[in-house]
């Protein structure tokens, strides 16, 4: 996706274009998932991919990571809404410039978005992916727009710790 925004120039707003119809492609892939999981899981079903190591569990999660927070609905949807203004700012910020920066705007105001999109019209974040490691810790169930996001912030801190001005 990098070099995608290496020949994307900023004519009559396409590079702003380009990261909405890409943002929307990472909110569609999310809610499609979620909606199949909830239309064919219930919840706290087990399904293992990958022996024990990897497997599909469908939780309502209406809370953060391992369920913290739990009922906080109204304080995640106004920190969301401070994270997407975040974000934003980062765009007209001088970060933009790079297809590295402007990748992870894309990865987070999809996964933001969907996860936002879940608890305004649910009440709950559909979460279904889990993974166990070494058979003695399990890692917080999480979703595809939670990949999406983790990705983000890792390209961001990425950018700020070593980007050579």
């Amino acid at each position: 996706m990098f070099k995608l925004f290496l020949y994307v120039k900023i004519i009559d707003g396409v590079e702003i274009m380009l990261i909405a119809v890409l943002s929307m492609i990472i909110i569609l892939i999310d809610q499609l998932s979620k909606f199949f999981i909830r239309s064919n899981f219930h919840q706290f079903e087990r399904l293992s991919i990958v022996g024990d190591y990897l497997h599909i569990t469908f939780i309502k999660n209406r809370g953060a990571a391992f369920g913290i927070l739990k009922g906080q609905r109204s304080f995640f949807i106004l920190i969301t809404v401070f994270f997407l203004i975040f974000i934003i700012y980062i765009y007209q910020s001088e970060l933009k410039q790079t297809p590295a920066v402007k990748t992870a705007i894309v990865f987070l105001l999809g996964g933001s978005i969907s996860n936002l999109i879940d608890r305004l019209l649910l009440h709950y974040v559909t979460d279904f992916i889990a993974f166990n490691l070494f058979d003695f810790y399990q890692l917080p169930v999480i979703n595809i727009a939670d990949v999406f996001i983790f990705y983000g912030v890792l390209i961001l801190i990425y950018k700020l710790l070593f980007s050579v001005d």
